[in-house]
């Protein structure tokens, strides 16, 4: 399976900032700094509300926007190709952490936990078949993952700017387990409501063989968003301003 191809678009931030007070901070040296970075990570995420954004001339993290993404035909059951625009995810800033671990030495992370809902708003333009049906449309659709767990393994580059070290994440990858997926395209064969209400039907009762043939794609996607996510904080957030 081909995986999906995006062209990401966000302004470059020269602007450093100083995160809130109440942002808790670990010292590098402290012998519980693991379990230290996994509070300071849960507490800092609920945060991030848009009052505390917009304070500290931090753009828009929920949702995160891409213009397009291509998810190829699956191996399995979904042989058609998935060409989205205008995509919106949410729910990023929602993740409950139960694992962190920073490598300083080797600049990289390891972080996940439960996500209660990934939400994916895109326009959509599908032809092909799905379980041996066929499914033909344009139009908004909506993809939401909910109680995801969800791993990740990045690295970094540092990057100095005005005597400060900043991380530049370069490569992510990502394991995902949904608890369920629901999927509702709107205006399948030309608005034939009875058809597309079937076809929606049908991708919800087998929606776990659906997202199985596709989970390489689908966690390509969440693995670029998050590095995008992380890129945009901690473009302006220093390593020494997270840790003493």
């Amino acid at each position: 399976m081909l995986f999906p191809a995006f062209f990401f678009t966000f302004v470059a931030l020269t602007y450093c900032a100083k995160l809130p007070p109440s942002f808790q901070k670990c010292n590098r040296k402290q012998p519980d700094l693991k379990e230290c970075l996994l509070k300071a990570a849960q507490d800092g995420i609920s945060q991030l509300t848009q009052p505390v954004l917009k304070e500290f001339n931090f753009p828009n993290v929920n949702p995160l926007e891409i213009p397009e993404a291509t998810i190829s035909a699956g191996t399995g059951p979904v042989q058609v190709q998935q060409n989205f625009t205008n995509c919106k995810f949410y729910g990023f800033p929602s993740i409950k952490y139960d694992a962190f671990d920073w490598d300083l030495e080797k600049k990289t992370w390891y972080l996940g936990g439960l996500y209660p809902e990934l939400k994916i708003n895109c326009n959509y333009n599908l032809d092909g078949k799905i379980l041996l049906l066929i499914i033909k449309g344009t139009g908004p659709g909506s993809v939401v993952m909910k109680n995801l767990l969800g791993y990740s393994n990045l690295t970094y580059e540092e990057v100095r700017k005005k005597g400060k070290t900043y991380m530049k994440f370069v490569t992510s990858g990502i394991t995902m387990e949904p608890e369920s997926v629901y999927f509702n395209f709107e205006n399948l064969f030309d608005g034939d409501k009875q058809l597309g209400d079937n076809i929606n039907k049908v991708l919800n009762e087998n929606w776990k063989e659906v997202f199985d043939d596709l989970r390489s794609s689908y966690s390509e996607i969440v693995a670029r968003l998050f590095k995008q996510f992380l890129n945009i904080l901690f473009s302006k957030v220093s390593i020494e301003e997270l840790l003493d």
